[in-house]
Parts: structure tokens; C-alpha cells; sequence
């Protein structure tokens, strides 16, 4: 069987990682390792298995390049919100083709996603998010018309516009509802307005409610609705960049959205890791360690 490692310089606990304890722990000694960073182009055509080492963005890019393989995954990112859920991952959501493992979303505090730097999320761990929440922290404006299963609701200015596939998005267990019913969701807060002090004010309280108090059963209020679907399309009045698993996106008119079943499931393991970072070894071109 050929197998493939595709190591992740840039997440957050690369340097953590035993790859020589993660290769006797699944026996693949003969595997070919690849070191990427986030701007890599990588490819694992040839190959039967790919193991992904890195963070919420390395799975994503890796259910598009590696459909027709097994993709074990071992989270090695900040977060890792992707495998917080379960062991495996059968299914995933889709817009216009694309597919993602656990969130896309536009608008307020969705930069935060992909915006903080790695060399401080190297460093700082969770804690390189903080920052960002500050500097994100602004009111949005996204025209939008949503159908919800066939169901269009007028059209509509929001400040946050999330598909979440998991009971947690940045740390926030604001979706238990997830474990009860295991669906696409939509969160969307409504927008109170113009950026600016008083609508940041103003902005605050349907945030807090949502993502601090949690949601325990799909609901809908006046400023804000957590729905389940199955099918979203979501016609937007301009592009905007969305956060789609830590990768950034722009995206613009119709989306279509809705979950799929993986041809075949992607496999969740806990990767060793050293207490502390390790120093950094010398590779060759091809990718394996010297």
C-alpha cells in the first residue's frame, strides 16, 4: 500500500509532533513525507493512503485533492475544531462544489479564522487569537436572500452569516444541538447597522447570547436564527470573503449549500506530540527527513 505524509510546517503544533512515533503507530515505514507550508502546492496522486498533519485548513485542502484516496488525519493545528466532533468524518458540506469539513462563514469576527499570524499561533497557541478578536471586532453589513429547504426569507442585512457543521466553531460550544441532530446549521445575526462605536455596543448582546450562552435547540429570534437544513441557497449582493475552515474565500452571487457523503470516510487519530517543541530538521528537496 503507498502512503503519503503530508506534514504542515505552519500549523500550530507541527513542532510538537513525533512523526517517528506516528509512523510506528500506524506502521507505514516506508511512507513518502512531504513538508508543506500554507501557500505549498501538494499533490498525493499515486498514492492509496494520505496522512495529513496539520491544522483545520490542511484537512480542508486535503478532501479536495484526495477524494478517491483514505485520508487518515492528525490534527496538529491550534484549534482543531475539525476533529472535536467524532473519530471519523463521513460526511461534508459543499458550496458550489467546494467542500468543507466544519464551518464557512462571512462577517464579524470570521477573519479571525485565517488572519492571525502562524509564527505567533507557533507560540501563543490559542491565545494568538485574542488579538485578532479585538481587531475584528466591527459591524457588517451583508445583503443576502436566503432559501432554507425551499423556504425564501425576505431579503435581508446581516453582520454574520455562519454554516456550521459541529456543535463548535473558535473554541465556543455554542451548538450542542449538533450532537442531537447531526445536520448543516445556519447561524445568522442580523446587522444593527454602520460600523461605529454604538452599533459595536449594540452588536454585543446577540453575541454574547449566542456563542457564551449556547443554543440547545434550533431557535429563531428577532436579531438572530440558529436553523438546521439540508439545502441553503444563499444569493449575496456582493462578494465577500469567507472563512472556510481557516481558509479565506471570496465568494459572490448564488451558493449552494448542502452536505455530501465522503466516498470514503476520513479516519481521526491523536498524534504523538513531544511536551515541548522540537528543533527543526533538515529536509531534502524530495521532502524526506535526513
Amino acid at each position: 500500500m503507498a502512503c503519503k505524509i503530508i506534514v504542515n510546517r505552519d500549523s500550530g503544533n507541527c513542532e510538537r509532533l513525533d512523526l517517528d512515533g506516528l509512523i510506528c503507530m500506524l506502521g507505514c515505514e516506508d511512507a513518502q513525507i512531504e513538508y508543506i507550508t500554507k501557500d505549498t502546492d501538494w499533490s498525493a496522486e499515486g498514492y492509496d493512503t494520505v496522512i495529513v498533519c496539520g491544522g483545520d485548513g490542511t484537512l480542508h485542502n486535503a478532501i479536495d485533492k484526495c477524494r478517491n484516496q483514505q485520508i487518515i488525519y492528525a490534527p496538529c493545528g491550534t484549534l482543531n475544531e475539525a476533529s472535536a466532533t467524532s473519530q471519523t468524518l463521513t460526511t461534508v458540506g459543499k458550496v458550489n462544489g467546494e467542500s468543507f469539513s466544519y464551518v464557512c462563514a462571512c462577517g464579524s469576527f470570521t477573519e479571525i479564522g485565517y488572519s492571525a499570524k502562524n509564527n505567533r499561533k507557533k507560540r501563543w497557541k490559542s491565545i494568538a487569537y485574542l488579538p485578532q478578536i479585538l481587531k475584528q471586532y466591527k459591524c457588517h453589513e451583508i445583503a443576502a436572500t436566503l432559501e432554507i429547504d425551499g423556504k425564501v426569507l425576505e431579503e435581508n442585512t446581516y453582520t454574520l452569516l455562519m454554516v456550521i457543521k459541529s456543535h463548535r466553531c473558535f473554541g465556543f460550544n455554542f451548538n450542542p444541538s449538533y450532537k442531537k441532530n447531526k445536520k448543516l446549521y445556519l447561524l445568522a445575526i442580523k446587522s444593527v447597522g454602520k460600523d461605529s462605536i454604538k452599533n459595536r455596543a449594540k452588536m454585543f448582546f446577540p453575541f454574547f447570547r449566542v456563542f457564551f450562552c449556547g443554543i440547545s435547540h434550533p431557535m429563531s429570534r428577532k436579531c438572530w436564527f440558529l436553523l438546521p437544513f439540508d439545502r441553503l441557497k444563499m444569493t449575496l449582493k456582493d462578494q465577500q470573503d469567507f472563512c472556510m475552515d481557516g481558509e479565506k474565500r471570496q465568494l459572490c452571487d448564488a451558493l449552494e449549500i448542502s452536505e455530501t457523503a465522503l466516498e470514503k470516510e476520513v479516519l481521526i487519530i491523536k498524534p504523538p506530540l513531544f511536551r515541548h517543541r522540537k528543533a527543526k530538521q533538515d529536509t531534502k528537496t524530495d521532502g524526506r527527513k535526513l
